[in-house]
Parts: C-alpha cells; structure tokens; sequence
C-alpha cells in the first residue's frame, strides 16, 4: 500500500508540479493587435508583432480597420491591444467612451503633434494666414481620426472656406509628395511621428487659438485583463519607450521598404541594444523535466 502512495504522488508531481512552464500556457500565449493605416500605427503595430513572436513566444494576429472600429473591439475584448492611441487631445473623444474599459500600458512616444502641415518653401506661418494666400482643398485622412474633428473645428474657428478631402494616410502623402516634386503649394492634416518629416522639408503652421493642442503622447492601451493575463507582454509595452530619431527612421526605413517586416528586422538589427532592454528577461521559460 505504501509503494502503491507513493507511486500515485510521483504521478501527481509529474501532472501538476514540476512540468509547468510559466504562468501563460500555449493557449494563452496569443495576442491580438488591432490598427490603422496611419504610416506610425503600421509602424509601432509591426514592430509589436516581431518583439512579440520572436523574443516573447507569442502567436500575434493584426487587423487592419477604422479608429471608430479599433477603441470598440479593444473596449469588448475582441482584440488585445492597440499601440497607436494619442492623448490627453487627439483621441479625447474614444477615451471618454471608452476609458474604463481599456487598460493603459504607457507611452512609446512622448514629443507627438498634429495640425495643419505645408512645405518649408510656402509663404505662410499661420493657419488664419491661408485666408487670402490658400483657397484650395486641404488633404486630410479618415473622418473619424482626431485630426480630422480638429480640423473641421479649425476651419469654422479661422473662418476658411477650404473643402477638406477625405483620403487615406498613404494617399495624403503621395498627394504632398507630388505637389512638392512640382513645387506647388498644399496644405494637409499632419502629425509627427511620420516619414514625410524625415523625407521633405516641412513645417506646422502656427495655430493661435491652440485648437490642435500642445505636443502629446502616444499610448499603448489593451483590453481589461490583458497585465494580468499576460504579465511578461504588459512588461514589453511599459518598457517600449522611443525617441524622436528612433522612431522616425523606423518610419523611414518601412517606407523603403517593400516588406515591412522586413524594414522592422532591419531596424531592430540598428538598434540592438536598446531593443535588448526592451526584451531582457521577458522570453517564455522553458518546461523543466524532473
């Protein structure tokens, strides 16, 4: 009977104890990352998603969809994580709905800004300066995005009567692109981090009455329960802070680029020690045999 007890605990043991991995089992170890087409959200988005299955062990599945769409789902818990959310300004309308259901994993970049943006060689300092030097229609991007709301505000504020476009982030930027190559001039809704500052010259126009705010900060948020079901991630987004040289040429280098994940190896291959700090400490333990 005794070595009948005996075996039956070493069996127990080997089921329950000492063949356990770390807290997150396989099934867990999946994460889901919604994004925009905004150029830094593909950026920050891609980057995630090698940190995470390459240093961390993670299964990362990304969605592209609206801003509306992206605070929604995160809200619901049908997605994980979204690293491209801008406050306390540009996303204030999302938090406010959404706020007390998401979780704020910190900042990944603290000197953002958004307004209203025109090349360097263009006449005007001002945004109430293109009442009487630009009546053409202002490149914006998607109606929902914060930018554009402020924009819109702006444009009653000033007293302008330009029409305001409706595009993409990639069709924003080749709009610009050309009209710099012809030296013409454009006004477009801008933000930096973006590549467009590190490929042209540019500059914000002055706003007077500070409708697009002061620089901000842009967060990594996730769904309620995502620290706790996923400690060794939370860890990885706290830690993954980026500087303005960083984060632009990350921007840079996936432009480039055909494959942008391609782009982010490359640039983890450039910046190996800070993303080392990054990751110290957070690869999945092996199971241990006893």
């Amino acid at each position: 009977m005794k070595k009948c007890m005996i075996v039956c605990l070493l069996l127990l043991g080997i089921t329950f104890g000492c063949g356990t991995p770390d807290r997150q089992d396989e099934r867990e170890r999946e994460v889901y990352l919604v994004y925009t087409d905004w150029a830094e959200s593909v950026a920050l988005t891609t980057l995630s998603d090698v940190l995470l299955s390459n240093y961390l062990g993670y299964k990362v599945t990304t969605r592209l969809t609206g801003v509306d769409t992206v605070f929604s789902d995160i809200a619901a818990g049908r997605a994980d994580l979204f690293v491209d959310v801008w406050v306390p300004h540009t996303h204030a309308g999302f938090m406010e709905l959404y706020e007390d259901q998401l979780e704020n994993l910190g900042p990944n970049y603290n000197e953002a800004r958004t307004g209203l943006v025109v090349p360097d060689y263009m006449a005007v300092e001002s945004i109430p300066g293109l009442e009487n030097y630009y009546s053409n229609p202002i490149a914006g991007i998607d109606t929902s995005a914060g930018i554009m709301r402020n924009t819109v505000e702006a444009l009653r504020a000033y007293q302008l009567n330009n029409e305001l476009l409706v595009m993409s982030d990639p069709e924003m930027s080749e709009k610009l692109g050309n009209a710099i190559r012809r030296r013409e001039n454009i006004v477009v809704t801008g933000w930096e981090p973006h590549w467009i500052f590190h490929r042209y010259d540019l500059k914000f126009l002055e706003d007077p009455l500070n409708i697009y705010m002061e620089e901000e900060s842009i967060h990594t948020y996730a769904r309620t329960g995502f620290r706790e079901d996923h400690p060794n991630a939370a860890t990885l987004f706290e830690r993954m802070v980026l500087s303005e040289r960083q984060i632009n040429s990350l921007l840079y280098e996936i432009r480039l680029s055909d494959d942008p994940y391609e782009a982010v190896r490359e640039w983890i291959r450039q910046n190996e020690f800070v993303v080392n700090q990054w990751v110290r400490g957070l690869s999945p333990e092996r199971e241990k045999i006893m």
